[in-house]
């Protein structure tokens, strides 16, 4: 496996990535676009990538613009609408990489990022198919509110008023810690992933905080079809709300598949559940941008003519 850091233009800024290739591949291969969540970095998504390139895909594991490694300012400005723009944007990069098959493309996302790939897919014909790891925020406005309370909305909604205030008059936005600091695990949590990763800050801009009430992926799910749309997510998950993900496979259309594994959140980025929920991702590209037989169009009617064929047409 070898792994380049690339740049790719997204908007007006350029967003950072880590590109890893297989060591041997006879020809173009199949690529993966791989979204990190909210609040982490791409270099936390390096086991998984490790697991999808064993299996013979190129990964371009992403960081969403004012996120990591990427440019734009303010820093951690997590809207969104714009980091499925990153993601369409990074579809459009991989695809002019030669070791690339550029009718082979699949997504993969975490939490935040595997909503962010479900819009992507919704609207971009050029997704093949779908994984999602501990899908989350299908409905910004009730997650917020199931996790906080309608008291703890209203408290959200007067932080926004007051940052676009101090924005009106300063010309900066109010900066806050996104995951907030009362449960110890989720201190001891970003604690460490501050050591691991140089690049992660988990303080955002409030602004972000209407962007994600806003965010309403769970409008376009249904869209993802025909493209093939894999859910994994863990039994205990307390961070990603099971009925949340299970109301949104419903609404989803076939093809789907939906694993619920025996460990919470945290336990499908280590071992032995990390392993367990990647395989079932590799299992799905591989049958579905591998295995089937890719989409060929009729031929032109100039083609018909030239080689003296008769179109059939169907009567109702």
């Amino acid at each position: 496996m070898t792994i380049e850091h690339i740049r790719f233009r997204s908007g007006d800024v350029h967003c950072a990535a880590d590109l890893y290739l297989p060591q041997e591949a006879d020809g173009p291969v199949p690529g993966v676009v791989m979204g990190h969540s909210v609040h982490m970095v791409k270099e936390a998504l390096a086991p998984g990538a490790a697991y999808l390139v064993r299996a013979g895909f190129a990964v371009l594991a992403i960081d969403y613009r004012t996120i990591g490694a990427s440019e734009g300012h303010p820093r951690g400005q997590v809207f969104p609408h714009r980091y499925v723009d990153d993601v369409r944007n990074a579809i459009t990069y991989l695809q002019g990489r030669p070791e690339v098959d550029a009718a082979r493309i699949g997504l993969w996302g975490h939490s935040l990022g595997a909503t962010v790939a479900i819009q992507a897919a919704a609207i971009d014909r050029r997704v093949a198919c779908v994984a999602c790891q501990n899908p989350s925020m299908f409905n910004g406005w009730r997650a917020m509110e199931k996790a906080r309370g309608r008291a703890g909305v209203q408290a959200i909604l007067d932080v926004v008023d007051q940052d676009l205030r101090q924005r009106q008059e300063t010309g900066k936005g109010m900066r806050m810690p996104l995951l907030g600091t009362g449960d110890p695990h989720i201190v001891d949590y970003l604690q460490l992933a501050k050591e691991v990763y140089p690049t992660f800050d988990d303080e955002v801009e409030a602004e972000s905080l209407a962007q994600v009430l806003l965010w309403v992926p769970e409008a376009f799910i249904e869209r993802v079809a025909p493209r093939p749309l894999l859910m994994v997510t863990g039994r205990e998950d307390l961070t990603h709300d099971i009925d949340e993900v299970l109301a949104a496979y419903d609404q989803a259309r076939e093809p789907k598949r939906l694993e619920i594994l025996p460990y919470d959140e945290r336990g499908l980025s280590v071992e032995p559940g990390l392993g367990q929920a990647m395989s079932l991702a590799a299992e799905w590209f591989h049958r579905h941008l591998i295995e089937a037989e890719p989409f060929v169009p009729s031929p032109p009617a100039s083609e018909v003519r030239a080689k003296g064929l008769r179109p059939e047409f169907t009567s109702q």
